[in-house]
């Protein structure tokens, strides 16, 4: 038991060590070049700059919110599972920290990535663009990821299309869901941010494919947004069309998820 405590207990120290050496390295000289920089500019140009001061003082607090956090996950991993990060997912995820402080979400993120990458079982499995990936997402767009980790693989999407004479069509609303509701702070967000899940090939977005239990469509064709706006385009005297469509969340996604979401299940 002594043995088993005392491994877990080095773990702890290693993580932090970890983040300690970054935070040396990345940090402080930061601020450092910082108000060397100010003190040789101009007045107002110095005092515009001089913000970036409260980005280094919260980047500081947000290396040692997600050293906290390692530390408490790292913990939880048997002793004889546990391994030394690669430096080419640790530093990455250090120097990303501080653009993250005020969001908890990305710094979880950050925090499990870590983890993963410490346990013997999973470390094959993390891969140096998931750093990358969550650089570019937003923490509405790491809740959704977390929402839908726990959802099925496949979700509704519909289309509106306002008919033309000639039996065209022109898009007058694409990739409708109300799947952020309740989700994310901003859920009026989400067209934007199924685009960027796509295109960090997170989800695929099908077109031409549909869920077989149709009644998923239900909640979205009724909602009190379609039905107004199907109202506007009838009063404008044209007709419409509802296209079924779906996303579903690519492997990537998924090994994504396993390492920077659901980390503490492992």
């Amino acid at each position: 038991m002594k043995k088993e405590k005392d491994a877990i207990e080095a773990a702890v120290d290693s993580s932090k060590s970890v983040l300690g050496r970054a935070y040396d390295d990345i940090a402080h000289p930061t601020a450092k070049s910082l108000g060397n920089t100010l003190s040789l500019l101009p007045r107002t140009v110095g005092v515009w700059l001089g913000k970036w001061e409260k980005w280094i003082v919260n980047g500081e607090e947000s290396i040692q919110l997600t050293a906290k956090a390692v530390a408490e996950k790292a913990g939880k991993i048997p002793p004889e599972k546990l391994t030394e990060p690669e430096p080419y997912v640790a530093v990455p995820v250090i120097q990303q920290l501080s653009y993250c402080y005020d969001s908890q979400e990305l710094r979880e993120m950050y925090a499990n990535l870590l983890v993963s990458s410490m346990h013997a079982d999973t470390k094959g499995n993390v891969h140096p663009a998931f750093v990358e990936i969550i650089r570019q997402l937003t923490p509405d767009e790491a809740k959704l990821l977390k929402f839908l980790s726990g959802k099925k693989d496949q979700h509704p999407l519909i289309d509106i299309r306002v008919l033309g004479e000639d039996g065209s069509y022109r898009l007058a609303l694409k990739n409708y869901t109300n799947i952020s509701k309740g989700v994310c702070d901003f859920a009026s967000g989400i067209f934007l941010y199924l685009d960027n899940l796509e295109r960090l090939k997170l989800v695929e977005i099908h077109d031409r494919l549909s869920l077989a239990d149709t009644a998923l469509y239900e909640p979205l064709e009724n909602s009190p947004e379609i039905l107004q706006y199907i109202a506007d385009v009838q009063e404008m005297g044209h007709q419409y069309q509802i296209n079924r469509k779906l996303f579903a969340l690519t492997q990537l996604c998924y090994r994504f998820m396993e390492m920077c979401i659901s980390a503490d299940s492992q």
